[in-house]
């Protein structure tokens, strides 16, 4: 409360004003409110996108940094959900086959 409040979007530092998508500012009933802010882009290497918020609850602006993945991290990432996966197909055939003895 109140429901003013202002988000921008900015990336490498400059502010993005045209593929900023927004919706009103939604009365959640318990007097706050809700905004979804969003940038249409598609990431590239080497971008960083910051969102930045300010309303009058808040004692200093709110700011998130964000920037893509590198290959590396990306990388980590995949062979820890595949690694996950494998796991999950050892278990199911390991109750297969006890259950199977049974």
């Amino acid at each position: 409360y109140p429901a003013e409040i202002e988000v921008k979007w900015f990336k490498n530092g400059q502010e993005e004003t045209e593929r900023v998508v927004s919706t009103d500012v939604m009365q959640n009933g318990d007097w706050t409110y809700q905004v979804l802010v969003m940038l249409e882009t598609t990431p590239q290497r080497g971008d960083t996108y910051t969102c930045h918020v300010e309303h009058v609850s808040l004692q200093h602006p709110v700011t998130q940094h964000w920037e893509l993945q590198s290959d590396a991290a990306r990388s980590k990432m995949l062979t820890g959900v595949g690694g996950f996966v494998l796991g999950l197909i050892f278990l199911a055939l390991g109750l297969f086959l006890y259950m199977r003895k049974k």
